[in-house]
């Protein structure tokens, strides 16, 4: 793409900034591991709407860069899209968003930061409502998921799949 800077993290791999971002949130924290396979990759986007098909497109590329194909790439693909239009929809205007992907031993982790401090909600919705839905999404597809907390007021917000279950 054109615009595209690339800066290396503590771990030495690339973090590409693309569509002009500005400041980058600060970026998710490893997961926590008791040995095996580890590989991570990261993108950082700006709080604009047409980051979220970038965002999903990048995640679900990733992911198969990490041997996820099939019903779990397209669980992949689901939730990573709710968490990116939450961070557009919900995050600060003219922001940044960061993605990553981490693949630890059969586990998938998707991590969307942003500078917004507020964290997601769970709505149960009425079938008739036009949105909403999306934390419920992740609350009822992902192994686990949650939300860390940034000491400057941004989150991060995550999801990890068992990809042993798929």
């Amino acid at each position: 793409m054109s615009g595209e800077h690339a800066r290396r993290t503590s771990s030495g791999r690339t973090l590409r900034l693309v569509l002009g971002a500005q400041e980058p949130p600060p970026e998710p924290p490893p997961s926590e591991t008791a040995g095996g396979t580890q590989d991570s990759d990261g993108i950082v986007l700006p709080s604009q709407r047409r980051s979220v098909a970038v965002g999903r497109h990048w995640v679900v590329q990733s992911a198969v860069g990490h041997g996820v194909t099939g019903m779990a790439n397209q669980v992949v693909e689901l939730l990573s899209s709710e968490l990116l239009a939450n961070a557009v929809l919900h995050g600060p205007e003219g922001g940044a968003i960061g993605v990553r992907v981490h693949h630890d031993s059969g586990v998938l982790r998707v991590s969307v930061a942003d500078t917004g401090a507020q964290p997601p909600v769970v709505l149960r919705q009425e079938p008739t409502a036009a949105s909403g839905r999306g934390m419920a999404i992740v609350e009822a597809m992902a192994t686990r998921w949650g939300v860390e907390e940034h000491g400057d007021g941004g989150k991060t917000v995550w999801f990890e799949l068992d990809l042993d279950d798929f």
